[in-house]
């Protein structure tokens, strides 16, 4: 089956997102196992349940078995699954239930396997899962540019299992059926039941983070220019006419989200934002692969941060350069429609590297007109990355001894010589403390006597050297 070029985006951001999941994974899977045998490998755990999604959802396409088994055939390519000929028709309808059907309706035993680690560590690799899992499935209904009412039911009774208690994805992945999208548009309409938070609060936190000295002062100054604008409306004075729209540039890792995050709440408590929540999404959350789909996608996406911030990472993908006649040019266009029916209630932040997001803007008038206010993201120095590690490592109740300390701060003066614009920053400083507590239990695992103190203390051992990140994929400097 061929593979349009809109979906092969969405494809290798999948296969990325995947790759992200597989350390914790392993690292949860080897710290509650208890069986005789080794316990299984990560990797496979994902795939076989990337395969059980595809098979189920492949089955409910309205096709004949020969275009359903070419079809699967294709996804297999697609994601480097092992192909196995003869997977259609799959057992009775009575036996599916029995003997497939029921994972699909229950917690996937990885997700539930990431929510522990995330419960002892502080991340939240867990819903990461379940959006990647949503995507995935996503993209086994809809890449044929249509959906039967057969499959949106299949697809709301996956997702209604990912999020049992009524939770969302992240991103909305295209439409579901009319009665889903009644429900999300009534979602949107009620009010939040947390009130919000007191600027000072907020701005505390904003004060806490490490490093980006100079997005908080620009946070603070965009801050005492709303409060101005509030007091001149109070007074009876005309407001300045201003685009509260972002331009986020840096590289990955140096805090654009958690910023967002926080000024979407600073919106609400000043009044602007009614909601206060942030969206999250990219081109593949935007740009479908079919005439007509796009604009669909996008209005989806517009609908559920009505009230917050519609945050766009990597926004320069929806106009790359050299794709012709693309779906992205029609996602900027109907976006900026959208911003001007809804200015008084959405607010927009696009964010990516700062010379590809230069041409973005330069790219139509109309963005150029909206997103005038730019707050520039600089890469955290080693000493930075340290206090980032150490912030992980507090939160999963971790401390470093000094020589750990003094062998992680070579190990980022080092990274830092190699850095160029996909340098990691934050997250580079996660993968290292990912890596350390690994590390760390093949150390102590063997141990006759572990006690509290040696359990929560990473050694100058734990320190992922060298060789170590090269083999992880890490570049170092020649």
């Amino acid at each position: 089956m061929p593979v349009s070029p809109d979906i092969k985006p969405l494809i290798a951001a999948l296969k990325k997102s995947f790759a992200e999941l597989y350390l914790p994974l392993e690292l949860s899977i080897r710290s509650v196992w208890r069986g005789a045998e080794p316990p299984p490998d990560a990797r496979l755990v994902f795939e076989n349940q990337l395969i059980s999604i595809a098979r189920r959802f492949v089955d409910v396409r309205a096709c004949s078995l020969e275009e359903k088994e070419r079809y699967y055939e294709a996804i297999c390519q697609w994601f480097d699954f092992k192909y196995e000929r003869g997977a259609f028709p799959l057992p009775t309808q009575q036996n599916f239930d029995e003997r497939i059907s029921h994972r699909l309706e229950r917690t996937p035993a990885l997700v539930s396997y990431l929510e522990e680690y995330d419960r002892r560590f502080g991340f939240n690799y867990a819903d990461r899962a379940r959006h990647a899992l949503f995507q995935f499935a996503n993209l086994v209904i809809k890449s044929d540019g249509t959906v039967t009412k057969a499959e949106a039911a299949a697809l709301l009774k996956f997702k209604q299992t990912l999020y049992p208690r009524g939770g969302e994805p992240p991103e909305a992945e295209g439409k579901i059926s009319a009665t889903e999208e009644e429900e999300a548009h009534e979602e949107v309409a009620v009010e939040d039941v947390e009130p919000p938070r007191p600027l000072e609060e907020l701005l505390t936190e904003l004060d806490s983070l490490v490093g980006l000295e100079r997005v908080k002062a620009d946070v603070r100054q965009l801050v005492n220019f709303l409060k101005v604008q509030a007091m001149r409306e109070e007074q009876g004075l005309a407001p300045l006419p201003i685009s509260r729209h972002l331009v986020f540039y840096g590289n990955p890792g140096t805090g654009k989200t958690t910023i967002a995050r926080l000024l979407a709440q600073i919106y609400r408590t000043l009044k602007i934002a009614s909601r206060g929540h942030l969206v999250e999404t990219d081109r593949a959350g935007l740009v479908a692969g079919y005439v007509g789909q796009t604009a669909l996608k996008v209005k989806e996406v517009v609908q559920q941060s009505l009230g917050g911030v519609l945050f766009i990472d990597e926004a320069y993908a929806l106009n790359p350069e050299g794709r012709g006649n693309d779906f992205g040019q029609e996602a900027v266009e109907t976006l900026l429609k959208l911003m001007e029916d809804h200015r008084h209630d959405l607010i927009v932040i696009v964010a990516g590297y700062t010379e590809k997001m230069d041409d973005f803007i330069a790219s139509n008038p109309g963005l150029r007109s909206r997103f005038n206010k730019f707050f520039h993201f600089e890469d955290y120095e080693p000493a930075e990355l340290v206090k980032i590690f150490r912030g992980f490592a507090a939160k999963a109740s971790f401390k470093l001894t000094a020589e750990a300390e003094e062998k992680l701060t070579e190990m980022f003066k080092l990274l830092t010589l190699a850095r160029d614009e996909s340098f990691g920053n934050a997250r580079t400083a996660r993968n290292l403390f990912e890596m350390s507590i690994s590390k760390q239990a093949n150390r102590i695992v063997t141990l006759p006597n572990v006690t509290p103190e040696i359990l929560s203390t990473i050694e100058g051992a734990d320190i992922p050297t060298a060789e170590d990140l090269s083999s992880s994929g890490i570049s170092l400097p020649a």
